[in-house]
């Protein structure tokens, strides 16, 4: 049994697919907000149902956050992130072979749960592959081609769509999905240099770590207050904005994906610059309220006025969003604040897993809105539902994130803690 070499051709290989797979799963995180209309069509459904399929994803993705960190260590990763992808996989052809909508929804919990291991899985992969010096490059250039992922799952995606239509593009992402599967378990090494077993902890270690952060008030509050803030990326960007643009201001669906797309791109340049003004300003919880109240602003803005109508300037502001959707860099660096060091890992999973499960309740939130304000018509059998419907559905982002701003200046009262009176003592 061979071990890995570091720095040598197969540690880039494996990283390469890694990176793969963590760009893939973005593409499969947003591909129901570009058909949403398809499958409420195939399935007879209406904008709730629509909304529980959109949570399912990232009810699956949270809840297996803890979960896959664990597995990384305890397991070699070959096993774990080619077991994602093929998850990912099975789930998206559910869309194309299920007739049942609750399997279409355990469908997508799956593609929720299988992108779980994409970027932690290429994190764990760096950390075994390369030296320590080579850890923060590489993670950098991992997230900027991750995002690179959501550039091409929108426009480019929305006109493979309008090209050969939906069912058989679905099928070429089941297919790509399978072939990355099968070139992580072929590729990647069976052992690696990690001596894995000398550093797992035992189950009852485990779970007194877990007890202590989710007994720690303030991470708990501090991902409660990230997950009002969810809402640009996860609910606008991954599923509802696409439909919003289209049924609200008449936006051909390949111009509205890109559009979208554009949060995504904001994301490339936030991470760096947010982190680096908390760094300089330690004033990490004041970035949050305000990265919260300057998107709640832009939402507004670009629902009451008529600022849409130029595209060029609503992809500047989408571009803005995505800059300032990088809050969740800053509240993993005070998450790692508010734990002890050696548990920093496991507080920031848990912290993301409540950021997620934001996702969840808003989407459920968001196609409610929408069926309350249906006014009964019906085309094919289908609800359809007018431009007011998906603007009040679209209300309820800037609503949260004016709450989330509340909230984090609420959290702010405590930030001139020193960080070590902040943890509870084990």
């Amino acid at each position: 049994m061979g071990q890995i070499n570091i720095e040598s051709k197969k540690s880039w290989l494996m990283w390469l697919m890694a990176v793969a797979f963590f760009a893939f799963q973005f593409v499969l995180r947003l591909y129901p907000g570009l058909v949403m209309p398809e499958i409420m069509g195939k399935f007879q459904v209406d904008a709730t149902s629509f909304g529980v399929l959109s949570a399912a994803y990232y009810l699956g993705y949270a809840g297996m956050q803890i979960p896959v960190g664990i597995l990384l260590d305890r397991y070699n990763p070959r096993l774990v992130i080619s077991g994602a992808a093929l998850t990912c996989a099975i789930g998206t052809l559910s869309f194309v072979y299920a007739d049942h909508w609750n399997l279409t929804l355990f469908g997508r919990f799956l593609v929720g749960v299988g992108s779980a291991a994409g970027f932690l899985g290429t994190a764990k992969t760096i950390r075994i592959a390369f030296p320590e010096k080579k850890f923060t490059t590489l993670m950098g250039l991992t997230f900027t081609l991750g995002l690179s992922g959501a550039l091409y799952g929108g426009k480019p995606v929305s006109l493979l769509i309008q090209q050969f239509g939906w069912i058989p593009v679905l099928k070429i992402l089941a297919l790509i999905s399978f072939v990355i599967a099968a070139c992580i378990f072929i590729f990647f090494p069976r052992t690696t240099t990690q001596t894995q077993a000398a550093v797992q902890p035992s189950n009852s270690e485990l779970m007194g770590s877990l007890k202590l952060i989710l007994g720690n008030n303030k991470i708990i509050w501090l991902g409660v207050a990230g997950a009002l803030l969810v809402g640009p990326l996860e609910s606008f960007a991954d599923v509802w904005g696409v439909s919003y643009l289209v049924n609200v201001y008449g936006i051909a669906k390949p111009e509205a994906s890109l559009i979208t797309s554009c949060i995504y791109l904001g994301m490339l340049l936030g991470g760096p610059l947010l982190s680096y003004i908390a760094e300089k300003t330690q004033a990490h919880y004041l970035i949050n309220s305000i990265c919260g109240l300057f998107m709640a602003a832009i939402f507004i803005l670009v629902m009451t006025t008529n600022i849409a109508s130029s595209q060029p300037l609503l992809m500047g502001l989408m571009t803005t969003v995505g800059v300032l959707c990088c809050y969740q860099a800053v509240v993993f660096a005070i998450a790692c604040r508010l734990a002890p060091p050696h548990l920093s890992g496991l507080a920031t999973s848990v912290t993301n897993c409540i950021n997620m499960f934001g996702g969840c309740v808003l989407h459920f939130a968001m196609g409610w809105v929408m069926d309350q304000r249906w006014q009964g018509e019906l085309e094919n059998g289908i609800k359809v539902y007018d431009s007011t419907s998906y603007t009040l559905a679209i209300a309820v982002i800037p609503a949260t994130l004016v709450l989330g701003f509340i909230v984090f200046l609420v959290l702010k009262r405590g930030d001139e803690t020193p960080p070590q009176n902040l943890v509870k003592n084990s």
